[in-house]
């Protein structure tokens, strides 16, 4: 036997009080409406039928019957169904800790709601401001839904708190991630221009005092609305600094060679740098067998040291189309990348890079004394990754203390990371004047025991005779 489809059947009529207090007749008569008044009718014999798992969108003006109809969502799903009101958060709970089973789920369902700023992965719900906290719901909910084996999702005013960008983004990132989990969702609000992103099997439009008109599409997957009018152009290094407060590393790629910068109208959204290769990586070595000094000398094999995506824009595909895209006009045989991130979300991949290899930081001795020697001065290693507590921390020494610490940092051999570290570690070593800010960068730019990262490579498909890696990614 087939399964039943779901079908909301709905008659409402709302009819004036039927208390005769004074203000309520004085109301009645100027208006001649008589001692009981006229009823108006907001639904009468609507019958709507649809498939699950759908999207389903209601819109219209306010006060047509949105917020009634879903009501009968939630009566006809019952127990199968959670709304967004639902949805209990604690001021001091921190978003990476309250959603998800590990970090990697976590943060997959902060950035399908739109939460995609790595600082924000790590501050309290107290923090946030009204769209972030309705994002954050958002993602919570969907985590519960999962979690509690519902069949549905409703959300009252969808997107009615965001600017009309970054509703269209999170309606787009919304119905793909209740597909993908295979959930009905059923939104509403009384904004149109987000119809298309969030692209509904099934729209319903309830003018004011007017019958409900119902649209059942097509909803075969389509890009983001806004993609084509964002163009992939050549830029600047220092379109690079206009986004580089979005991008969670505290420092500047060194020895940049291309960029590329995502434009929307006179807007930079988006900006990916290519930097000339250091001489020696470790992971270039396990993919390929050497260094391919030859390439590197000569400018033909690069890295991509930055993608950065405007956090109103992630989720929607620019980081893929700025790789994907650039990939052939950054003018280089063989580009590798090498990322933290990237294994939480395998863009790379996604924009035509091959997985080489995965690395993760060892406890090596350097970075062991290194380690020691915070210990030693009241600092745990651990928040090491957090420039901002690596700062505050360095701001409360004292000036005598402060400069014993500098002193005995200079006679540790710590790796080269860039050229800023090793000019720093020149002047620790010969008493120059070095910056809380540059000292802080300086702690925080060493990868921390423990850290993973995917290396990425990409051979020209042009180009013939390039060497070919010697062992697949593990």
């Amino acid at each position: 036997m087939y399964p039943l489809l779901p079908v909301l059947e709905l008659t409402v009529e709302y009819k004036p009080v039927r208390r005769g207090s004074k203000r309520v007749l004085e109301v009645s008569r100027a208006f001649g409406l008589g001692w009981l008044g006229r009823g108006f009718t907001v639904f009468k014999g609507f019958r709507l039928e649809w498939v699950d798992p759908a999207v389903i969108y209601v819109t219209g003006e306010s006060g047509g019957g949105k917020t009634t109809l879903l009501r009968a969502f939630k009566r006809l799903y019952g127990p199968e169904a959670i709304t967004i009101d639902e949805v209990e958060v604690d001021e001091e709970e921190v978003l990476c800790e309250a959603i998800g089973r590990d970090t990697k789920e976590a943060l997959y369902y902060l950035s399908m709601a739109g939460l995609a700023e790595t600082y924000l992965f790590i501050r309290s719900y107290g923090e946030l401001s009204a769209g972030q906290r309705y994002r954050y719901r958002l993602a919570k909910m969907f985590y519960r839904a999962v979690g509690e084996g519902k069949k549905a999702v409703i959300v009252d005013e969808f997107c009615s708190l965001l600017d009309r960008t970054t509703a269209k983004v999170v309606a787009y990132l919304t119905q793909k991630l209740s597909r993908r989990l295979g959930l009905t969702l059923v939104a509403a609000s009384s904004h149109t221009d987000i119809v298309e992103d969030l692209n509904p099997d099934v729209l319903v439009v309830k003018p004011f005092l007017q019958p409900p008109v119902v649209e059942h599409r097509d909803a075969a997957p389509k890009p983001f609305t806004l993609s084509n009018l964002v163009r992939i152009v050549e830029g600047r290094f220092r379109d690079y600094f206009k986004l580089e407060r979005f991008h969670y590393k505290g420092f500047r790629p060194a020895y940049p060679a291309k960029v590329f910068k995502a434009v929307y109208g006179r807007e930079a959204i988006g900006v990916i740098v290519y930097s000339h290769a250091p001489m020696a990586c470790r992971c270039r070595r396990m993919v390929f067998g050497s260094n391919l000094w030859d390439y590197v000398k000569s400018g033909r094999l690069l890295v991509i040291s930055r993608v950065v995506v405007h956090p109103k824009w992630r989720g929607v595909g620019l980081g893929v189309r700025l790789v994907g895209e650039t990939l052939p006009r950054c003018g280089a045989d063989i580009v590798e990348a090498m990322a933290a991130m990237a294994v939480y979300n395998p863009f790379f991949e996604k924009a035509g890079m091959r997985l080489g290899c995965s690395y993760t930081v060892e406890h090596d001795e350097s970075l062991r004394k290194l380690n020691e020697l915070l210990s030693r001065y009241g600092f745990d290693p651990r928040f090491r990754t957090s420039w901002r507590m690596v700062y505050d921390w360095l701001e409360k020494l004292d000036g005598e203390k402060l400069e014993e610490f500098k002193k005995n940092l200079s006679k540790l051999r710590l790796p080269r990371v860039n050229r800023k570290t090793v000019e720093l570690r020149r002047r620790l070593k010969t008493g120059g004047w070095v910056s809380l800010h540059s000292l802080a960068t300086y702690l925080f730019s060493y990868p921390t025991p423990g850290m993973k990262y995917n290396y990425y490579y990409w051979l020209n498909p042009r180009v013939e005779g390039l060497p070919q890696p010697r062992r697949a990614a593990a």
